[in-house]
């Protein structure tokens, strides 16, 4: 599987030029200027001492900027540097009125530039006024920007996951199983365009749909999936969510003492990686 590699140089030079560096400033002391060139146009793959000094340098989050990639808009890193940070501290509303400015669309580029922005407008309408309608209607207008190929884009599947999340909390859930499952499949079989991380929280999103329909077994099932591709992918995001979830599972089907330890098993992957867990309050 491509993993996040190729993505890694153009999240360095985004981010340089973001802070006004010259590769020559970055590059002192830790390589080459030619080589810090080759890794923004992804033809060198740096090794992780490598890659931590330059993150080191730009005052970036080693662990955030290899495990959790943000779908980014090209020749823009102000508009991706303000969007991750919102994303990351859940801003959902200021990240709506962000995007609902007219500067940002002028700058909107290519196909996938317009396909990122109508995913994220898609994801803060939702998320601020659960307006299902308004919300499926961006996400279906990124969807509308998908290039002509057969094998889907991470970001693609993340909008018909997206779509399919909110339409099982309010539609037809038959039809959107088969969306959720179509997804995985091409996840498993590896059919992604290079795919990333983010497609670890692919399982989650169904499962916890599936959790709100009192289908625990099949829930279950859904989690252990993703708990073996993201361990087989060496992998970690997501991880410690996915068992977090199914240990309210297995508290449903009346399993109190393995929810527990999967808990606390929750609980060490959290603390281990430094990564926060998601509420699930609204679960129990």
């Amino acid at each position: 599987m491509e993993n996040t590699n190729t993505e890694l140089g153009a999240r360095i030079k985004n981010e340089r030029k973001r802070q006004k560096m010259t590769q020559q400033q970055l590059a002192s002391g830790i390589c080459s200027q030619s080589m810090l060139s080759s890794i923004e146009n992804n033809t060198y793959i740096p090794n992780v001492i490598l890659f931590a000094q330059l993150c080191e340098r730009l005052n970036l989050s080693l662990e955030k900027t290899l495990l959790h990639p943000y779908p980014t808009i090209s020749q823009n890193s102000d508009f991706n540097q303000t969007i991750i940070q919102l994303c990351n501290a859940h801003h959902y509303l200021e990240m709506k009125n962000y995007l609902l400015q007219n500067k940002i669309t002028d700058q909107l580029i290519t196909n996938s530039d317009w396909q990122t922005y109508y995913y994220y407008l898609g994801i803060a309408t939702f998320q601020t006024s659960h307006n299902s309608h308004d919300a499926l209607y961006n996400l279906n207008l990124a969807n509308s920007y998908t290039d002509n190929h057969t094998t889907p884009t991470t970001l693609e599947l993340l909008i018909r996951a997206a779509g399919a999340f909110i339409n099982y909390l309010h539609e037809d859930r038959a039809s959107v199983n088969l969306t959720f499952l179509s997804c995985l499949d091409d996840i498993e079989h590896d059919r992604i365009v290079a795919p990333n991380d983010n497609l670890n929280s692919i399982f989650y999103l169904y499962a916890y749909c599936l959790y709100q329909n009192t289908e625990f077994e099949l829930g279950l099932q859904v989690i252990n999936r993703g708990v073996t591709y993201i361990t087989a992918h060496n992998s970690h995001f997501m991880l410690a969510d996915l068992f977090l979830l199914k240990s309210v599972f297995l508290t449903s089907l009346k399993h109190p003492q393995e929810a527990k330890l999967t808990a606390q098993k929750a609980q060490s992957l959290s603390e281990i990686f430094n990564t926060e867990l998601y509420s699930l309050a609204s679960l129990h």
